[in-house]
């Protein structure tokens, strides 16, 4: 068995991160940490990715490998807690899927973070968690929740709602977001839902009037309708009936819609 020899500036940098309980880290976090340039501290990251005391996440960015990681490093922390490092400062928050399951939404149980950023970032697969980023214009409604000890991005329950409705593939379809849609009606601020959707996706303020009606919930207006938008463009595109006052073609039966409520 190859035995794994640290140097002196090595053991110190392994001390230092572990007194100070360092989780995902930069290289200037490392240079900073060790008083060293930063030619200097990616050489020393190099070393410590190779002994496996750095799990190297993306260019400069590294999770820390304490010691009770063990001698192969196998060490992750909460997926989530990764993401502000990830984002470096970019704007972002938590959304889709992967938000439903935080606030309790679904009971799918997702192996992907999904981040809803302004900026153009590829999937990252990393701590045996993939990180899919979806690209907007404009960042909508996010809060900080505590994951731990880091304060992370999430998107409100609104908000989230929104999203959904926005991009139903993300978050299993129209179906899921009708489920999640009745499971957070306690928790919802319906003045602010409704405010959000007014400079939401047409297509999603439209989703969102019609299920709140089929689900008993609220009747909204529907404002100026112009053209057809598909009821889950994530489902085939065949249309079983129409909604007139919401413009939307039906490609999902209402049954279908509704029958997660009666097995519950």
């Amino acid at each position: 068995m190859q035995k794994i020899r640290l140097g002196n500036m090595e053991l110190d940098a392994l001390f230092a991160l572990e007194e100070s309980e360092a989780g995902v880290l930069t290289l200037s976090d490392l240079a900073r940490t060790m008083h060293l340039s930063q030619e200097q501290a990616w050489k020393l990251a190099s070393r410590l990715v190779r002994k496996k005391r750095l799990i190297r996440l993306k260019r400069g960015i590294y999770l820390f490998a304490p010691m009770k990681a063990g001698k192969k490093g196998i060490w992750t922390e909460d997926a989530f807690a990764t993401v502000p490092k990830l984002m470096e400062g970019k704007e972002y928050y938590i959304s889709f899927w992967s938000a439903l399951n935080h606030y309790g939404l679904t009971e799918q149980i997702p192996v992907t973070v999904q981040v809803v950023t302004t900026s153009r970032l590829r999937t990252l697969d990393a701590l045996q968690t993939r990180f899919e980023f979806t690209k907007v214009r404009r960042l909508g409604e996010w809060r900080d929740e505590m994951i731990g000890d880091k304060a992370v991005k999430v998107a409100t329950i609104e908000q989230l709602v929104l999203d959904c409705l926005s991009l139903p593939e993300k978050s299993g379809g129209v179906k899921e977001a009708s489920k999640a849609l009745w499971t957070a009606r306690k928790r919802l601020d319906w003045k602010k839902l409704e405010a959000l959707a007014s400079s939401s996706s047409d297509a999603a303020r439209r989703r969102l009037g019609y299920l709140s009606e089929l689900l008993g919930m609220r009747k909204l207006k529907p404002g100026e309708i112009v053209g057809w938008r598909w009821l889950d463009p994530s489902a085939p595109k065949r249309a079983l009936n129409r909604s007139v006052k919401w413009g939307l073609l039906l490609n999902i039966p209402e049954k279908e819609l509704l029958e997660w409520r009666d097995l519950r």
